[in-house]
Formats: C-alpha cells, sequence, structure tokens
C-alpha cells in the first residue's frame, strides 16, 4: 500500500510539473480539441444522412449516384471546416 501512495503521489508531481509548461498544455488541449471537432462533424453527419436515407424522392437520385456525390461533398466541405478550425486553434 506504500509503494502505490508514493507512486500515485510521484504520478501527480510529474503530472504538475508537465502541465505547467506551455507547449505541453497547449499539447494537451490540441488533441481535446480535434476529439470535440470530429464529435461535433460525426454529430451533424448523422442529422443528415436520417433525412436523406428516410426519403423516399431520392431513390432515384441514389441510384444514379447523387447522393454519392452530396455526400463526397460534404465530406470535403467538412473536412475544410475542421482544418481551419484547427488551424486557427495553434494559431492563437
Amino acid at each position: 500500500m506504500p509503494f502505490l501512495l508514493a507512486g500515485l503521489t510521484a504520478l501527480a508531481s510529474i503530472i504538475s510539473f508537465i502541465i505547467k509548461h506551455p507547449f505541453v498544455a497547449k499539447m494537451m488541449m490540441f488533441s481535446l480539441f480535434t476529439a470535440l471537432i470530429a464529435l461535433a462533424i460525426s454529430y451533424f453527419k448523422s442529422l443528415v444522412s436520417g433525412y436523406i436515407i428516410n426519403n423516399s424522392l431520392l431513390a432515384l437520385a441514389s441510384y444514379f449516384g447523387v447522393l454519392d456525390g452530396i455526400s463526397l461533398y460534404l465530406t470535403i466541405v467538412l473536412a475544410g471546416f475542421g482544418v481551419k478550425q484547427v488551424l486557427a486553434f495553434v494559431r492563437s
């Protein structure tokens, strides 16, 4: 038990020392920020796909590949938005 407490204390002191460094703190925030962007993009894609799948008028558009084109377009736009947000975060 004392070794566990000593190990946890040492780990806590190392983490507190690392967090004080501004570059390391920004790196940790960056990973959280990119995870939030990925979560937001997948959430918006799930909202849109439900309306497209349930619409019976889009069956012909799906047959001709229009929905694949729209999906590709949305993916490019959302990826560009994600990169723009990441670059804005890194710049700040």
